[in-house]
């Protein structure tokens, strides 16, 4: 088993802030926020997004990869969902 966290609850830090955090706190690996841009008004922590999976091309998405595990980590997840208990269906 690995330690981790969801890097959401940090919106004003970049992805590599948070990653240098969580390797000095000996953390192992992130699941990383990549909602959309914007958002955050219609749902808490939304509106966070360290990976924009829009405009995310291969070579980016590799380089990101090597940053991580140049720090012994790695991704755990992608956190990219929506909110099932929305009380309006179509937004569910």
């Amino acid at each position: 088993m690995k330690l981790g966290f969801l890097t959401a609850p940090f919106p004003e830090t970049s992805l590599l802030e948070v990653a240098d955090w969580a390797a000095s706190a000996s953390f192992e690996v992130l699941e990383i926020a990549c909602w959309p841009q914007g958002g955050a008004d219609a749902r808490r922590y939304a509106g966070t997004s360290h990976i924009d999976v829009a405009t995310l091309s291969e070579l980016q998405a590799t380089e990101l990869v090597g940053e991580l595990d140049a720090r012994g980590l790695s991704i755990s997840g992608l956190g990219y969902y929506p909110n099932p208990l929305h009380p309006d269906s179509a937004h569910r």
